[in-house]
Formats: structure tokens, C-alpha cells, sequence
């Protein structure tokens, strides 16, 4: 038996393949599933805001330096994955920044963010996969260097981040984030 999981824009298509003549599955995810968390936390004056387009979700906004600010995020909860996953593929359109796709993982009881660095090009559909093992884990920007591989049962949350510390307007795109 496999199974994948699929959020695509709008839905998380949850996939469990028994045979060659059975599939199940699909879960609607609504757009108030993901939150915007800007660096307000902190007395910044990004903003980031969502929202969806012929089925794409879009994150887009404004990076601000001012207040010591420079960063905006966003993130939502999935379904519990499959300890068998080792991989994610992430299809995505930006302007040419650089991101970071983020996953929060719950491990010994605490909430642990793991990320790994992106680059776009501007205006073209890329479709990137990552080893679950090369995330590296963090806290508040700093990397915990002694903290266990990403495993994907652990996996509750994926996101975005875009931290620029540079003052502009900013947007990416996803049309996908499949586990494998």
C-alpha cells in the first residue's frame, strides 16, 4: 500500500492507493486554513496576505525594515504523514527572492521549525524536491545544530518564509507540495 499527500492550492488530496482499481480520498482545505504570521511579533511592519487564483495559492506583500523588521511567513496544518515518506516536491512561481520552505515537526513534546532555502526565478513555474533530511531546524532564525532529522510522521505544519531584510514588495505562488 502507498500513500500520498497532496495540497494543491486549495485542497489536500490524501491518496491511499489499495490496488490498481481502488483510490481514495480528498479533504477540502479552506483559505482561512493558513496564517499569516509577519514580523509584527517582534514590532515589525511587514505584511503578508494570502489568497487564491484559478485554484494557485499566492502569498504576497511587503517587506519592511523599519522597528527591526525584515521578515513575513505563512503556514498551515496537514493531515498526519506516513512514516515512509523521505522526500517533498514543492511546484512554486516567485519574483526572483529567496525563500524558505518551512515545516514545524512536533519532537519530544516541543514544536520544532525545520526549513531549508530556495531561490526563485521570476515568473517561472519551478518545481523543486528536497530529502526530508536535509531541513535543518531552527528556532527564531538560529539553527539547532544537535536537533534530530525531520522525520515526516512528525511533520504538523508547512509554510513559507521570506526573510529579505531588504524593504520591497514580494509574491510566490504554489500550485503544489507533494510528499513522497
Amino acid at each position: 500500500m502507498s500513500i500520498r499527500i497532496f495540497v494543491w492550492g486549495v485542497m489536500i488530496l490524501s491518496t491511499t492507493v489499495l490496488s490498481a482499481e481502488s483510490v481514495k480520498a480528498l479533504e477540502n482545505v479552506k483559505l482561512d486554513d493558513w496564517k499569516v504570521i509577519n514580523d509584527g511579533v517582534m514590532g515589525g511592519l511587514s505584511a503578508g496576505k494570502t489568497q487564491l487564483e484559478n485554484q494557485v495559492f499566492i502569498f504576497s506583500g511587503n517587506i519592511s525594515t523599519e522597528n527591526n523588521g525584515g521578515f513575513t511567513s505563512v503556514y498551515r496544518p496537514i493531515a498526519k504523514l506516513s512514516e515512509k515518506f523521505e522526500s517533498v516536491k514543492i511546484r512554486v512561481k516567485g519574483d526572483g527572492k529567496l525563500y524558505q520552505f518551512r515545516m514545524r515537526s512536533q519532537i519530544m513534546g516541543y514544536e520544532t521549525t525545520y526549513k531549508i532555502n530556495f531561490p526563485t526565478t521570476e515568473n517561472t513555474m519551478q518545481t523543486l524536491s528536497f530529502n526530508l533530511a536535509d531541513f535543518q531546524a531552527s528556532f527564531r532564525g538560529r539553527v539547532i545544530s544537535d536537533a534530530p532529522v525531520l522525520r515526516a510522521e512528525t511533520i504538523s505544519y508547512v509554510g513559507f518564509l521570506i526573510t529579505t531584510k531588504q524593504s520591497g514588495d514580494f509574491s510566490i505562488s504554489s500550485s503544489g507540495i507533494e510528499f513522497y
